[in-house]
Formats: structure tokens, sequence, C-alpha cells
């Protein structure tokens, strides 16, 4: 038996970024960065109105005693996509449109509701500072600036982003192709009659989306009997796949024929069992570049070992610079008690009281209640020198959302 830690330096070990593949910009989202993206030139290009309004000289805008307006002379209009070649001089304004680049010797904008047009002339009611209502070249992104960084993801903001630096092709990593088997004579697939004994398949569902939602290509295999020849074929059916995830049929029972099957398959065990609770039947294994994961059956177990081992193997291969679920910490809202020995991964809700986060575990931890997965959103991770966290401590959470 192995403990966590070092089970996950074994998986993660074997995990390798996948090839690089060059996409258009529209089909990016969710992809992962496979190379540095620097601004081969400024953001914005050129100093703009931020505001609808008037391109004046800042200087021009003085008041005299009692006055409350100063009045300047119209000599344009300036929509956005337009440049004028006109050089501001004393007493006169520009009309602009937001967006538009700014009129030479202009230095600010004044808003429209700061302003009152008279035929010809403009009255404006307050004073600008110089740059007020104006963006200046490069306040976003400077020329030669490294902007996204390789193992970024890619996402609406990064998408925008790549768009405003002309970028209409990217680098990215490869998607993985996950395979998922569920095994067992007692389940079922959602819409199929069910007998006495009979479950229904919810782990090949949930695995499915847990490896939609990292990133990965999945092909969902269906369901294996427990049977040599039917297990040997489905696991066939993985070829070409990065990754194999099976669930169920990896414990210590006469039917549970996963771990022995993989073995003559010329898959490579790493490690069968580990010190975590739940998912201590967890396999991992390797034959030749494909990754093998064997997961409990119970639905709980199958969940939070996927997010364990399978997603920080999926990150990797994606080109991920961090890998694995977001980790952090919070107050725990109840008492603990804990058989030490392993690492105990709870089902937990968060609470927020002001700026305190604080965690509850879910009521049933059962590793076959499935709603804790439904109800929850971290979970609570307790080292396996400890045998009791009383409420008030504070404890380490993995985010599953």
């Amino acid at each position: 038996m192995i403990d966590y830690n070092d089970a996950l330096k074994k998986v993660l070990s074997q995990a390798k970024p996948m090839a690089k593949e060059v996409l258009p910009l529209a089909k990016a989202l969710g992809r992962v960065l496979a190379e540095n993206i620097k601004s081969r030139e400024p953001v914005p290009p050129f100093q703009k109105a931020t505001m609808d309004g008037y391109a004046v000289r800042s200087q021009d805008l003085v008041f005299s005693a009692g006055a409350d307006w100063v009045e300047l002379e119209v000599i344009e209009d300036l929509p956005a996509g337009k440049v004028t070649k006109t050089m501001l001089k004393p007493g006169k304004a520009i009309r602009i449109m937001t967006g538009a680049s700014l009129p030479k010797n202009a230095d600010a904008v004044v808003k429209v509701e700061d302003t009152e047009k008279r035929g010809k002339k403009v009255l404006i009611g307050r004073r600008v500072r110089p740059m007020e209502n104006t963006g200046q070249i490069g306040e976003d992104v400077k020329k030669g600036e490294l902007v996204l960084p390789k193992g970024q993801a890619i996402g609406a903001a990064e998408l925008g982003m790549l768009a405003s630096l002309g970028i209409n092709k990217v680098k990215v990593f490869k998607r993985p192709t996950l395979a998922i088997i569920s095994t067992g004579d007692e389940i079922v697939e959602p819409g199929s009659r069910i007998r006495p004994g009979q479950i229904r398949n919810s782990n090949g569902y949930s695995l499915l989306g847990l490896g939609l939602e990292a990133g990965a290509e999945v092909k969902y295999l269906g369901i294996a009997k427990d049977k040599k020849s039917e297990l040997r074929a489905k696991i066939s059916q993985s070829r070409g796949c990065e990754v194999l995830v099976l669930t169920g049929g990896v414990s210590v029972g006469d039917y549970d024929l996963v771990k022995d099957q993989l073995k003559e398959f010329g898959v490579k065990p790493f490690f069968w069992q580990a010190r975590i609770k739940p998912g201590k039947p967890v396999f991992f294994g390797v034959k030749r570049s494909q990754l093998v994961f064997g997961l409990p059956g119970n639905p709980a177990s199958a969940m939070v070992t996927f997010y364990l081992f399978v997603r920080p193997a999926l990150d990797k291969m994606l080109g991920k610079t961090q890998t694995g679920p977001r980790y952090g910490r919070a107050i725990l809202l109840e008492d603990l008690s804990l058989k030490p020995g392993r690492t105990h991964f709870l089902r937990g809700i968060l609470e927020q009281d002001g700026v305190v986060v604080q965690v509850r575990p879910f009521h049933d931890q059962k590793s076959g209640v499935l709603k804790s997965m439904v109800k929850s959103n971290v979970l609570i991770v307790v080292p396996p020198t400890l045998e009791a966290v009383e409420r008030g401590e504070e404890v380490g959470i993995i985010y599953l959302d």
C-alpha cells in the first residue's frame, strides 16, 4: 500500500504533455497554450477617447471669475475608426466618439454630459485634467510584453486578449483521449429495465463528465460484465486512447477481475491500493504510453479518486502549468473523529461568514452515497496521523468546482 503523495508522484512521473497543434482562435476556448504569447504591438496602438464628448486642450478651459461655462468652437466631428489630420488650435474643440483616435494637440476629453451644444459652439461646464477620459498608447499591453505564458488555459478573457493582439491562430496542446469502462454484472445502463440486485451505472456518466470538465476527449466504452472475455474485449477497444479508466472490479473479491486482466494485457502496475479514504482499492499502471487507472466501484470513491489521480494526470498531459484541483484552507464547523493511518478526503460544504471561509462535513461519508458529491463543493483533507480534529481548527481543502 502506498501513501497518497507518493502515489500522486508516480502518476505525474508517467504523464507527459501531448503533442502540439495549431487551431483557429474561435476553436481555442478551453485549450492550453503551447507557446508564450508576446505582443508585437502596443494595445491600444494610439491615444484614444474613452468617453463620448469633446477633444480639447486642457489649458483652454480657464473659467473667468463667476463664469459657469467656457465657450469653444467645434470644428469637426470625429467618429470611432476615423483619424483626423486637423491639429487642434487654441479655443477649438472636436466632437469625438468613444474609441476614436485623439487629434493632435488634444490632451483630454470632456464628457458630453458636462457640455451644452449651441450651433457651432460648445459650452463646457467643468475643467478637465490632462489625459482625463483618454486611453494611452500601450496602457493595456506594451510592445514585447509577455502577455500569456505557455501552459495558460484559454478562457473567454484570453480569447479576447489574443484577438486584441491580432492573433487569429494559436498553438495549443492536443487533448488526450480518455476511455471509460464500467465493470460488473450488477450494473445496467440508465433507461434499461432494472432487476432485483442491480443498480444503474452512475459511474460511467459521472466520470465521463469529470473527463470532459478536465478538457479531455472522452470515449465511453460501456459496461463490461464479470467475464474475462468481455473485459478483455472492452479493454481492447481502448487502443489509441492515451488514458484508460475502469471503475469497479479492483478490490479483492473473487469477481474483481480488473487488476489481473490488466496485467495479462501487458499493463505494468505502479501501485494497487493507496492509504486514502475513500478510495483505498485504486490501481495505476502503464501500457506503453497509455495511463491506466482502476478506480473503486462505489460512486463517491470513484469520483474522489478521479479528482486525486486522473485529473492531475490529464492536466499535465494538457500542458497546464498547475496540475490537479485547487487547494485552500477553511475553518472546520464540526468535530471530526477518524481512524488514523490513511489520508482522509471528506466531502464538505463551504460556508462564508464575512471574510472567513468555513467548511461543514457532509453528514454521510459512506463511499456509496453519490449525493455527497452532488451537495459538496470541497474535499476536507485530514492527514493520516490525526484521529481527531476539533471544531474551529483550520483544515486543508480541495475545491471540486
